[in-house]
């Protein structure tokens, strides 16, 4: 079954675990890079609801653990990426460049941008990646 964002967010970043643990791209993308990554869908004028959040742990070229958090739960991380949940459907659905998206664009990024862009290709494998994970968007 199809999971829906934002309301089965554990089970779509469950998904996109398994997605980015079957992909050889990630793997030598990521190898050698270790990160937690906190992802928020910010309400916006589509989706008014709480803020989804996931958290996605990346640990030499495998992503160790990915859960929803719970809004009001506190999540150790090293860096959040939050866009509004327009850019997140835009996003996901190859509408949306991401180093744009990122760069100046609907997103923010929080951490230290500069050891992030120097892992730059295993980020743009996990969101490409995350593009290849079936998804329904409830809004």
């Amino acid at each position: 079954m199809t999971p829906t964002l934002p309301d089965e967010a554990d089970a779509w970043v469950h998904a996109w675990r398994d997605r980015l643990n079957d992909s050889d791209e990630f793997a030598d993308a990521a190898a050698g890079f270790e990160a937690a990554i906190l992802f928020v869908v910010q309400p916006d004028e589509r989706y008014d609801g709480d803020p989804v959040r996931m958290l996605v742990d990346v640990v030499d070229g495998e992503c160790a653990a990915a859960e929803a958090v719970a809004a009001s739960a506190d999540a150790d991380y090293d860096y959040a990426l939050r866009g509004p949940y327009e850019a997140w459907k835009a996003l996901l659905r190859d509408e949306l460049d991401t180093a744009e998206a990122v760069m100046g664009g609907p997103f923010d990024v929080q951490g230290d941008t500069l050891a992030l862009m120097s892992h730059r290709e295993a980020f743009l494998a996990m969101v490409q990646t995350a593009r290849d994970v079936d998804v329904e968007f409830a809004y």
